[in-house]
């Protein structure tokens, strides 16, 4: 039996070499087929089945405060919230609490900006992994005063210190202080992204321990599952801690019974998710979606290869038919052209393992899956796209396989003269032909309803303009700048060089932009009416006077901030619409007075409503605007309109702060497209690769319906040439062969349509401003497909049309 097989492998090998161009045409729509899903299957391992770079990864889970009845879902946890849990869970058997920090990275030459988290002593343990060189922090440096000591990432040992092994015990300064490298992170292991570069220890001061630094949620907590618990387990745990401290602080009175009274009012829980699910995001669920399409893609390539297959089959009868009078078994044939099937499907693969590892290149940048995705072609891939080859190759071979088991040899050597496949082959060939039109149609009519989405979200207004400006990040050293004085003097040094440099037309520093990093939120009471047990609560921003002007967000009622604001004693805020409209619907907002952690804030001016995240979500969250001299930070954005393009003033940016302070680096620096761009990347790359996918199966029933009725053509030649002998016209032949074409492309559209709206059913979660049936798109589809594969059909109508009686004659 195995030197039967390699008997057929050869021939198979024999034959297709014979047939240089019918092997790399199947070839090449086999890489294109399989290399998609190979590239696509390789991004769902890397985000839901490649084990994470931690010790059981399956036990990790990530721990957020929630706030269901004022709509915070997820909201981050406060210094004394992990400190209750961190000892006070049975179902965890370590937890730790993290929180992003970036650092000012002294090296020769210009300053670098380096991202790292502040993180509890217990993070290492709790992920399970400590250092390859080194060691891990100890309870002593997570101290006030004790703090100045880092672990560096893996990827930072190699750029920054060639990777020493001697690196341990020497200094480096981050933000203008020394701190000692006391260990390094071994390789591959990353955390909480790609971008962290250094571990600092989180040091607790007394304040952030206390009560009063309770719904301070900057920070994120992870913790490990002890063996046999649940998630619910920690709800209910984690409830119970929550009812002793609002016992706890209603019995201490004042503000401490009223944050007592606003857990409750809030409806004040935790949620608790695995920690995978928290890093691959809501935006990585459409990877599923894409492997959808590349499978319908797979099938349309299948069909159109068995169709070829088929067509080739029956220039092969008389070899088949000789071969079985001589002796071959009647599984013999069936079994010969299932191995030459495998035998393509398998080269195939193998270059759609090529295919796949250019699309990873491609997709790496995108912003398709989380940035902490390793992006590699590792063995689970190659053994994914070695079972889709063989299946690909079964579901082609089939075809022609079974159609060689109905063929009768006597007859083919009877009309060995004549060409022929018979009528079962034919309407094969033509339900195939239909598959590949419907899945085609879908397909397109998917790409169109995300095309139509992604132009919607497009034509949203942001609330500001983002045309012509510039944006980056400053961080000021805590050495050098040491108080909110000096802070707002710099600050103020650095906005008045920038709007001085050519070509600027205004600029404004702020804490966070929309679109860009930063931006919190705090509770706040409105003054001179009842306090009520659950106060609202909104977005934050500090911004400078030439904030609102800069952004050209438009001013509504009163005024913006001014210069003199700065220094003054009142202090002042600007509200938005949205924020006007839900606490004075009569309009009444200006001069009124807000309250914010004991701080009393007089309303100026009304601007109009900007979104801050994502330009498909309507605006929930009402924003008021602290004036940035009045609450000054030592990291602020800076955000700068000019009359030039936004990147020909990168230079001239990083020189003006150079002027003002040579080792102080710029960092994020985007212009403002740039930044709304990537918020659309989770729909700009989906709607982009599902119209590469759909566009390639429109190609390949394209040529699969010219395929079916050339091979028909050719079959009928003699017919074609009796019938114009006798009189008929060549545009008689040429409706008839359009005219069968008309039929396949009809009943292949019909049920593509009807699969457009199955399709659109699955996309709708990823569909805005359009239902999941869109007749303008559906329509377009529909009349560029007929429109295609009408072109497709008239090409051997028009050669059939050309035949030559007389030489159709002789051949017969």
């Amino acid at each position: 039996m195995f030197d039967t097989v390699i008997q057929d492998l050869r021939y198979a090998a024999r034959t297709l070499t014979a047939r240089p161009g019918f092997a790399l045409a199947v070839l090449l729509t086999l890489a294109l087929g399989i290399g998609a899903n190979a590239l696509v299957f390789s991004l769902i391992n890397g985000v839901y089945l490649k084990p994470l770079p931690y010790l059981d990864d399956a036990a990790l889970i990530r721990i957020d405060n929630s706030y269901p009845k004022m709509g915070l879902e997820q909201a981050g946890v406060s210094i004394p919230d992990y400190l209750d849990r961190h000892d006070g869970l049975p179902a965890t058997t370590a937890s730790a609490i993290y929180s992003g920090k970036s650092f000012n990275l002294a090296v020769e030459g210009a300053p670098e900006r380096v991202r790292g988290i502040r993180a509890s002593p217990s993070l290492f343990v709790t992920l399970g992994v400590q250092p390859v060189l080194g060691r891990a922090f100890d309870s002593t440096e997570s101290e006030v005063g004790n703090e100045k000591v880092v672990v560096l990432g893996n990827d930072m040992w190699k750029n920054q210190f060639n990777a020493d092994p001697a690196v341990i015990g020497r200094n480096l300064r981050l933000n203008d202080e020394v701190h000692e490298i006391i260990g390094v992170m071994p390789r591959g292991f990353l955390f909480p992204d790609r971008e962290t570069q250094l571990f600092v220890p989180f040091a607790f001061t007394a304040e952030q321990k206390s009560d009063r630094e309770r719904g301070n949620e900057y920070s994120s907590m992870i913790a490990r599952l002890a063996p046999g618990a649940t998630l619910a387990d920690i709800r209910t745990q984690s409830d119970l801690l929550i009812r002793r401290n609002a016992e706890r602080l209603g019995a201490a009175g004042d503000d401490g019974a009223q944050f007592a009274s606003f857990l409750e009012s809030s409806g004040f829980t935790v949620v608790a998710h695995s920690l995978r699910k928290e890093m691959a995001g809501e935006e990585a669920s459409v990877l599923f979606l894409l492997q959808l399409a590349v499978g319908l893609v797979l099938l349309v390539a299948c069909a159109n290869i068995a169709n070829l297959l088929l067509s080739r089959m029956s220039a092969r009868q008389k070899e088949f038919a000789v071969r079985t009078a001589m002796g071959a078994g009647r599984w013999r044939i069936p079994r010969q052209l299932l191995i030459e099937a495998l035998l393509l499907a398998c080269i195939g693969g193998a270059a759609g393992i090529a295919v796949a590892w250019l699309g990873l290149q491609l997709v790496a940048s995108s912003g398709l899956v989380p940035s902490w995705v390793p992006l590699e072609l590792n063995f689970h891939v190659v053994g994914f796209t070695l079972a889709v080859s063989l299946v690909a190759g079964v579901l082609f071979g089939l075809a022609p396989a079974l159609s060689a088991i109905s063929t009768k040899p006597q007859q083919v050597l009877r009309d060995s003269g004549r060409l022929g496949s018979g009528r079962g082959a034919g309407r094969t060939r033509n339900a195939l032909v239909v598959v590949q039109l419907a899945l085609a149609v879908a397909l397109l009519a998917g790409a169109g309803l995300l095309l139509r989405s992604f132009q919607n979200v497009l034509d949203e207004n942001p609330g500001f303009a983002s045309d012509n400006m510039l944006t980056a990040a400053i961080a000021l050293s805590e050495a050098r700048y040491p108080d909110a004085s000096a802070q707002e003097r710099a600050f103020a040094n650095i906005v008045d060089r920038v709007r001085s440099l050519p070509g600027v037309t205004s600029a404004a520093v702020s804490d966070s932009l929309p679109f860009g990093p930063g931006g919190s939120f705090s509770s706040f009471s409105i003054e001179g009416r009842p306090r009520s047990a659950m106060s609202p609560h909104g977005r934050v921003q500090s911004v400078d006077e030439g904030y609102f002007e800069s952004m050209r967000i438009p001013l509504l009622r009163g005024r913006s901030f001014s210069a003199s604001d700065w220094s003054s004693e009142t202090m002042v805020t600007v509200i938005d619409a949205l924020f006007e409209r839900k606490h004075f619907p009569d309009g009444d907002a200006l001069g009124q007075r807000i309250r914010r952690n004991g701080v009393h804030y007089t309303i100026i001016g009304v601007v109009g409503t900007v979104k801050t995240g994502d330009l498909a979500e309507d605006v929930a969250k009402e924003t008021y605007y602290l004036n940035f001299g009045q609450v000054p930070r030592d990291t602020a954005l800076i955000a700068l309109r000019s009359t030039v393009p936004a990147t020909s003033m990168v230079e001239p940016l990083r020189a003006a702060i150079r002027s003002i302070d040579p080792e102080q680096p710029l960092f994020e620096i985007k212009s403002y497209q740039q930044r709304i761009e990537q918020s659309l990347a989770g729909r700009r790359v989906p709607m982009q690769l599902l119209g590469v996918f759909s566009m390639l199966a429109l190609i390949l029933a394209s040529i699969g319906i010219y395929g079916v009725l050339a091979f028909a053509v050719a079959q009928r030649a003699g017919e074609f040439g009796v019938r114009m002998a006798i009189g008929a016209k060549d545009s008689d032949i040429r409706s008839q062969v359009l005219g069968n074409g008309a039929r396949l492309i009809g009943i292949g559209l019909g049920l593509g349509v009807v699969g457009a709206f199955a399709i659109g059913l699955v996309l709708r979660s990823q569909l805005f401003g359009v239902g999941s049936v869109d007749l303008p798109s559906l329509v377009i589809v529909v009349c560029v497909l007929a429109s295609t594969a009408f072109l497709a059909c008239w090409l051997p109508a028009r050669r059939a049309a050309s035949i030559d009686p007389m030489v159709a004659l002789r051949s017969e």
